[in-house]
């Protein structure tokens, strides 16, 4: 091993050998690829929404929870919603259909979501199967 001291070089030049670590392999080599998934075919055919929050600094009308709706196909016709509480959730959806199908004159055929428990209620399921929203 050499060493570089002030600009000089000490020492001969030689090779080094160090041990093989399986794990330092393992955590360097590549992951798999993932599965290319099918982009939509039309505007609101597939919309991705999630809740993020609580954060610790609430907006000017005190909500400290938003909820995004993206759009698969076009990936720029999005809408965010601030809320307060979690339980407003279905409310949002709600309004978000009305507002969607209204302005376009069509209707969300997927809601694609986590599994996180406000997706679950019964109120959520009730109202995708009434519009025929996949989920």
């Amino acid at each position: 091993m050499t060493w570089l001291a002030q600009g000089k070089l000490f020492g001969p030049l030689t090779s080094v050998t160090l041990l093989t670590c399986e794990k330092c392999l393992a955590g360097k080599s590549a992951r798999k690829p993932f599965i290319k998934a099918k982009r939509a075919s039309a505007l609101i055919d597939l919309i991705h929404f999630d809740i993020c929050g609580p954060f610790n600094v609430k907006a000017q009308n005190g909500c400290s929870y938003y909820i995004t709706f993206i759009d698969n196909y076009s990936r720029g016709y999005d809408h965010v919603y601030l809320i307060s509480l979690k339980f407003e959730v279905l409310r949002c959806i709600q309004r978000y259909l009305i507002e969607v199908e209204n302005r376009l004159s069509k209707s969300v055929k997927t809601l694609r979501t986590h599994y996180g428990r406000e997706y679950m209620s019964d109120q959520f399921k009730e109202l995708c199967e009434q519009k025929g929203i996949i989920r």
